[in-house]
């Protein structure tokens, strides 16, 4: 078992970039730069899709410490060991919710959005919408077999009525329609962002598909306005990460974090129709504050614009360990607010500024990077497969 430094060493731009063969990796060098990619720009790139992806996942296994409890009662049990929070932690509260998952295990949000790259990885980089949703059916009702599961657990309210609804599986958007119209169409659930750290990587350097695709997997699953801007702010925020593109950098080569969330915003406001929702955006994304962003509130923590007003928050922050444990701290729906800001964290920051022992004690490490190596497969093009070791 490797630690989270080694890990870190394998992904150094002067090694090979996961433990695999001198010749495999020659090979896939290869093809990548048949396709006029150069070495350092690839290396870079796997880098951010590993960093996001290990960052949402250790966000949402460190953030189940605390979901669905109230700042104060977060206070109570981790008060004392805020500052040093760990996956596998003595004083977690047990209870129902909590007892789903083993010690170091990631929530619903990571498992669905391992269900889009598996489906990715299907469809050589596409989502059918009718396949995607009978990837979602078969995981809500089985979870994922080879981890141990007999059920998916933790999955939202919202998407379970969709997902259960008789026209889902050949008709996925209309039954989607009609759940949400059913409910009055005031549900703009934060699940959906679980999709944007993949919509977010996958095209990253064409933000038109990025976009596209982020609106699709909302029809398909919850088609409000609000989600549909929720999740392309997020989606093309990360892509506008991994882009590098000199308009969000300043003249140090750091990130223009006011430039990305303005364009961001841009992006997602043009989705919303109300003048009311759109100011209420802007609110959400230009926040200074986590307590600005009320992720209490009665009735209101898995509100869509909260989680996203979280990842901008996060995205401001210099330390990842630090920001995820502030974010924690507040409870509400911790699990998801701490995976999205740590995509958005791993994204800018790199996989160096998560905490070796948070990537240490991940659960299902070894698998995720097996989902990871499948989708990096479809991505250089597909051609022979080549086998890695695990890089952690």
């Amino acid at each position: 078992m490797a630690s989270g430094g080694n890990l870190k060493r394998k992904l150094n731009i002067q090694e090979p970039l996961r433990t695999i063969t001198r010749q495999s990796y020659i090979a896939k060098r290869r093809k990548i730069i048949n396709n006029k990619l150069p070495k350092k720009e690839i290396d870079r790139v796997y880098k951010c899709i590993y960093a996001t992806i290990y960052g949402h996942a250790v966000g949402d296994a460190l953030g189940l410490l605390t979901e669905s409890l109230t700042k104060e009662d977060a206070k109570k049990n981790y008060g004392c060991v805020s500052d040093e929070l760990e996956l596998v932690c003595k004083r977690m509260v047990v209870d129902r919710h909590r007892e789903q998952w083993e010690v170091g295990d990631w929530t619903d949000d990571t498992d669905m959005l391992i269900v889009l790259i598996k489906c990715l990885v299907e469809n050589m980089g596409q989502i059918p919408s009718v396949n995607f949703a009978k990837m979602m059916m078969e995981w809500s009702e089985s979870g994922f077999p080879e981890l141990g599961d007999k059920v998916a657990k933790g999955l939202c309210p919202h998407f379970k009525s969709v997902i259960n609804h008789p026209q889902f599986s050949e008709q996925p958007e209309k039954a989607a329609e009609i759940v949400w119209r059913m409910k009055g169409n005031y549900v703009a659930s934060n699940a959906i962002l679980a999709f944007s750290p993949i919509l977010g990587i996958h095209y990253y350097n064409i933000l038109g598909k990025v976009i596209k695709n982020t609106l699709l997997v909302c029809d398909i699953l919850i088609p409000d306005s609000r989600c549909q801007a929720g999740g392309v702010a997020l989606s093309v925020t990360l892509a506008m990460l991994i882009q590098r593109d000199p308009k969000h950098l300043k003249k140090s080569g750091e990130y223009n974090i006011n430039a990305i969330i303005s364009d961001a915003f841009d992006y997602a406001s043009k989705l919303l129709s109300l003048d009311a929702e759109v100011r209420e955006l802007q609110s959400y994304m230009y926040n200074s504050s986590l307590k600005q962003l009320q992720l209490n509130e009665p009735g209101k923590t898995r509100y869509i614009f909260k989680t996203v007003g979280v990842a901008m928050w996060a995205l401001k922050q210099k330390d990842f360990r630090k920001a995820l444990q502030e974010i924690v701290m507040e409870g509400g729906d911790a699990d998801a607010n701490a995976a999205a800001a740590g995509a958005v964290l791993g994204c800018k920051m790199g996989l160096d500024a998560i905490p070796n022992s948070w990537v240490d004690s991940l659960l299902h490490r070894t698998w995720l990077d097996s989902i990871l190596d499948e989708y990096l497969h479809v991505l250089e093009g597909g051609g022979p497969r080549v086998k890695y070791e695990s890089v952690v």
